[in-house]
């Protein structure tokens, strides 16, 4: 069993929708983020750092602590079986664009979320110009699915479920802009196990 700490963003519901794939028994544990529940005792004995999601793998020795949404979707990837290829360049492609997102895209995210939701004053320039910044970086990804039906390649992947959250499917420019992606999203928006994922927690 693997009890599942999250909050309804996006690294955490992608760590939803690679539990609903996977099919692995889990435990949902709504850590709300408005009412401080991060920040709580019993939560940074999990992740002294205060961010979900994280997992304690209930079957690994005293039960195993993985936090971090992109080193979640790996263990479980390998723990089940799924959605990781074994073989080395097939593997290391997936693995690429995995970080690609997590570490080019998601902070660009947050930074222009920040800058316009909650800075006081909110810093509207900044923010336009890291939005055209993230527009710049999903050329790449348009670019790549121009070539293979999934991110990383033929086969569905961590890394297609670890984008598919982040992407703002009401955002008309991106999606006029891409044609690929917005082929891609539409794809992977019809597994019944993404749908699931993206509601939880609820």
């Amino acid at each position: 069993m693997i009890d599942f700490y999250t909050h309804s963003t996006w690294n955490g519901r992608r760590v939803a929708i690679m539990l609903e794939e996977t099919g692995l028994a889990y435990q949902l544990h709504h850590i709300n983020l408005a009412k401080g529940e991060h920040k709580k005792t019993d939560f940074l004995e999990i992740n002294p750092s205060g961010r979900i999601p994280a997992i304690r793998d209930q079957d690994i020795n005293d039960g195993l602590i993985v936090t971090q949404s992109a080193a979640i979707l790996i263990y479980l990837a390998e723990k089940s079986g799924l959605f990781l290829p074994t073989e080395t360049v097939s593997r290391a492609k997936v693995l690429e664009w995995l970080f690609f997102h997590a570490t080019d895209i998601t902070p660009t995210q947050f930074d222009s979320f920040f800058l316009t939701a909650r800075c006081e004053p909110s810093q509207p320039d900044a923010a336009d110009f890291l939005n055209q910044r993230i527009f710049d970086l999903y050329t790449n990804f348009d670019a790549q699915l121009g070539k293979s039906e999934f991110i990383g390649g033929d086969d569905y992947s961590i890394a297609d479920i670890a984008i598919f959250p982040a992407i703002n499917k009401d955002n008309s420019v991106l999606f006029e802009a891409y044609p690929n992606l917005r082929r891609w999203y539409a794809q992977v928006a019809e597994r019944a196990a993404v749908q699931r994922g993206m509601t939880i927690p609820t």
